[in-house]
């Protein structure tokens, strides 16, 4: 015996969708940081910079991503199918 009432399936879809949606933006955005990322180290290891702000951003989108996917399972675990 429950002490709430589930949410219906009319409300949780259209949630779940915008999770999805919202999900694929985000993660659109961390890969474009990581291709800007990738080619400002590129041009720093060219250049024989030594210390630049390149592998910060390409840490911070695969984590900005791992981050995401994480959210999008929690949410999915909370939220009654």
């Amino acid at each position: 015996m429950f002490a709430y009432k589930p949410m219906p399936t009319e409300v949780i879809a259209p949630i779940m969708q915008l999770i999805d949606w919202l999900l694929w933006c985000v993660l659109l955005l961390c890969l474009a940081w990581l291709i800007i990322s990738a080619g400002r180290l590129w041009s720093a290891f060219r250049d024989d910079m030594a210390i630049n702000n390149a592998t910060h951003g390409i840490l911070m989108s695969l984590l900005g991503a791992i981050v995401a996917s994480s959210a999008s399972a929690i949410a999915l675990a909370f939220l009654p199918q």
